[in-house]
């Protein structure tokens, strides 16, 4: 008999490895949360800031791309129009036809959106702002190019190296845990069929138990490869143990038949029936 087969020590390790990354990885997440969410904070990463002042207009110069005014609180009392500025001159209104994925967030204010100007190539845009109470107008419009803030956030190697620690936690936790419940599988069946032998071979169990006989050994060999021996059925016809009884069953035995029109008779002159049946047949 073989000792059982030693594992390697990997699947345990990859499983510790994998809860360690997790922790690190949310512990890392939860510390530079704030940062994240500075992303999506148009305080932070504008690149125009205009304030209203009654009957003064500005002209900012917006490269291409996806640009989103925002302002802080409620955006009721604004009323804000965006127009191409050519030759000096006011011409087109701005397209607000664009979609981005930006979306302003902060953890301690809220915005509203203005309005979203599809930029196609640098151009000077005229922003007229009009307030319909000159009390309420107290927040300057933010201007971020949606493009350039989210490219800034994918580009943070801080960030994706604290993905990277939690989905490589996610992945190695399962992992070693699968490798180590097969290797504990195995272990148990080996443990199994060890015992099997040891139960079978112990010479104080065939004491106690005269009636087993010792195992051949094709049923030694199908131990070891984890298979049960073939028992044999229980003998139920058990001879009494007193002489002058017996208590077996007995198959139940062929009376002899008389002869017929289909069977010669067995009975003979010096072999005649010992029952008086012919006489019935004869009378009849």
């Amino acid at each position: 008999m073989q000792p059982a087969e030693e594992h390697s020590p990997w699947p345990k390790r990859i499983m510790i490895a994998g809860v360690v990354a997790g922790l690190i990885g949310v512990v890392a997440f939860t510390v530079v949360g704030g940062d994240l969410v500075d992303y999506m904070d148009p305080r932070e990463v504008s690149d125009y800031q205009v304030e209203y002042d009654s009957g003064t207009n500005t002209v900012l110069t917006l490269e291409p791309g996806c640009w989103v005014v925002n302002v802080e609180g409620d955006e009721d009392d604004y009323t804000v129009k965006f127009q191409y500025v050519e030759n000096g001159a006011a011409t087109d209104t701005v397209s607000d036809d664009c979609r981005t994925d930006f979306q302003a967030a902060s953890t301690d204010a809220d915005f509203s959106l203005i309005s979203k100007l599809n930029i196609e190539e640098t151009s000077d845009v005229l922003v007229t702002i009009e307030c319909e109470d000159s009390d309420g107008c107290d927040k300057p419009l933010l201007f971020t190019n949606s493009e350039d803030a989210l490219l800034e956030m994918f580009g943070d190697a801080g960030l994706w190296l604290i993905i990277a620690t939690c989905c490589s936690g996610a992945i190695m936790l399962p992992l070693g845990w699968i490798l180590v419940s097969i290797n504990n599988s195995r272990d148990s069946k080996v443990m199994l069929t060890q015992q099997q032998i040891v139960d079978a071979m112990n010479p104080y169990e065939q004491e106690m138990n005269p009636n087993q006989e010792i195992l051949t050994t094709d049923q030694l060999y199908k131990l070891v490869r984890g298979e049960m021996p073939d028992s044999e059925p229980e003998q139920t016809n058990v001879p009494s143990p007193f002489s002058d009884v017996d208590t077996r069953v007995k198959a139940p035995t062929k009376a002899k038949t008389g002869g017929s029109i289909n069977r010669a008779s067995s009975y003979t002159h010096e072999n005649p029936p010992t029952d008086e049946s012919w006489k019935n047949w004869d009378e009849s």
